[in-house]
């Protein structure tokens, strides 16, 4: 199984016709530090009342989607020239659902990052991805940055959240490449020269408390702390080589700053984020069953949708987006 993630070769931004442009910076940035092709897809999903809107509006239904890719090409053509003048880009504009034709163009034409500005739904505190987020990160194949619209496009501190507790992973192997990928996609996207990379491992003490209900008196407080104590010490032992192997094979740069912190990951990775002042959270999103299908499970989604910084999903080596098996 592949450890780490390449380098990318043709990055796919996506595009609208709001005022935001912060999906075309950072794709243009992160498509300079590692000389990759760049393409740009807009999509124009054709509303449900569009039979209705054609009669009060005198037009033909295919008529009224023409226009509004054409208008949504000019849009996105005039941001582009703002962002990148003298870069030859591909723009296609898609008539569909949005995360069908990005997956599907992902597919067509190689693309392995896609880049895009973050849709929270609206009314909502807590920071909530609408639905063609949340159908990219669980069934788009390759990476997913999404950008929220004040973000920077050179992420100077970058949270990449690892799962070290392999002992106890369903799919060791997996899980250990996906670590990997992680820090690796962390190390991509750290665009400003002073860049670091907090790698964070959430662990827990799951057997503290059957110290504490089977043993007696003044022991039970010993036992507990070195138990608690082990765990740490091995978990710390975990990271180090990992990062040494990481660190023999990326050098000095980007820093690679180890952090473990006690809890669920849910809190920890929450918490993390806004105690660094996280620039993106990297995460990796972890298999049910096999190498195909939906990877995201619950705990993926609760962490993801905690969050108010950017988050970039990475998938395992080997998954199949369900919407592309044949």
């Amino acid at each position: 199984m592949t450890m780490s993630i390449a380098k990318p070769r043709k990055i796919l931004v996506v595009a609208d016709t709001s005022d935001s442009r912060v999906a075309l910076q950072s794709a243009t940035a992160l498509s300079d530090m590692h000389g990759a092709s760049l393409e740009v897809i807009a999509c124009v999903e054709p509303p449900h009342d569009l039979s209705i809107l054609a009669r009060l509006s005198g037009a033909d239904a295919d008529k009224l989607i023409e226009d509004a890719v054409e208008r949504t090409r000019n849009s996105v053509r005039e941001k582009l020239a703002e962002i990148a003048p003298d870069r030859p880009v591909a723009l296609s504009v898609a008539v569909g659902k949005a995360y069908l034709e990005i997956i599907r163009h992902v597919a067509r034409s190689d693309c392995d990052f896609v880049v895009k500005k973050a849709e929270p739904l609206p009314g909502l505190d807590r920071f909530l991805f609408a639905s063609t987020d949340q159908h990219l990160l669980r069934k788009c194949p390759c990476p997913v940055w999404l950008q929220t619209p004040t973000a920077s496009p050179r992420p100077r501190r970058i949270l990449a959240a690892v799962d070290l507790d392999v002992l106890d992973a369903a799919e060791p192997e997996t899980l250990t490449a996906l670590n990997r990928r992680v820090v690796d996609a962390a190390c991509m996207v750290a665009g400003a020269p002073e860049a670091e990379v907090i790698v964070l491992h959430a662990w827990e003490a799951v057997g503290e408390g059957m110290i504490w209900a089977f043993s007696g008196g003044s022991d039970a407080q010993i036992s507990a702390d070195r138990y608690v104590n082990e765990i740490l010490a091995a978990r710390h032992d975990v990271m180090d080589r990992f990062l040494a192997h990481v660190r023999a094979e990326i050098g000095p740069v980007p820093r690679l700053v180890p952090r473990l912190e006690r809890g669920t990951p849910e809190t920890v990775i929450h918490e993390q984020s806004r105690a660094v002042g996280a620039d993106v959270v990297v995460m990796g999103t972890v298999a049910r069953t096999g190498l195909s299908g939906v990877f995201i499970g619950n705990t993926a989604e609760n962490i993801i949708n905690s969050l108010e910084c950017p988050v970039l999903a990475v998938k395992p080596e080997g998954f199949v987006s369900p919407l592309l098996k044949h």
